[in-house]
């Protein structure tokens, strides 16, 4: 069984902030074309709608655009970038703690699911946003989407390595085994 592996680690040139807070709009299409589908993936994995998800993504890029100066260089600024949206997530959560279920053509659309051709690999990401517990989306969608290191994903969520790394092998075991069993 193959799981999908196509990592790809987003590489944000730390100036676009500082060229957004000095008004360039390029810097912020730039920003925004670099980073839309992973922050999009990240919260459609949190929201399971994709209404909310391009909502939440929408004021993301509000608050990136209105707080661009707090940005401090850490060699992450994609971390930063997600940690705005899981806080407004939360936000919104407070607000109508409601839950949706997922469309999965929403996913295919958006994040370019429709282009991996290996049907097994399309199914494990259908069931993952059916059953993984929202956390345990995260951090599956954070690693093998956004390309996130462990360890960045430890920092993004405040959890400790040994939790990340745990609930990331228990999710993949948990995918394994179910894929197996829809196999027979």
């Amino acid at each position: 069984m193959q799981v999908i592996n196509k990592r790809q680690k987003i590489n944000i040139d730390e100036e676009l902030f500082e060229r957004i807070q000095q008004g360039d709009k390029d810097a912020f299409q730039d920003l925004y074309e670099i980073s839309y589908r992973s922050v999009y993936a990240f919260l459609l994995s949190l929201t399971q709608n994709s209404e909310d998800a391009h909502d939440l993504m929408q004021d993301t890029y509000v608050q990136i655009y209105k707080n661009s100066h707090m940005y401090k260089k850490q060699g992450n600024p994609m971390g930063w970038i997600i940690k705005i949206a899981q806080n407004l997530f939360y936000m919104k959560c407070r607000k109508d703690n409601a839950r949706q279920f997922v469309n999965y053509e929403d996913i295919e659309n958006e994040i370019g699911v429709s282009q991996i051709e290996d049907v097994d690999s399309r199914m494990l990401i259908e069931y993952m946003f059916s059953e993984l517990s929202r956390e345990d989306r995260m951090i599956v969608v954070m690693h093998n989407v956004n390309g996130f290191k462990f360890q960045e994903i430890a920092n993004v969520l405040d959890k400790p390595l040994g939790t990340v790394l745990a609930r990331y092998n228990r999710s993949i075991r948990k995918l394994q085994t179910t894929f197996k069993e829809m196999r027979r």
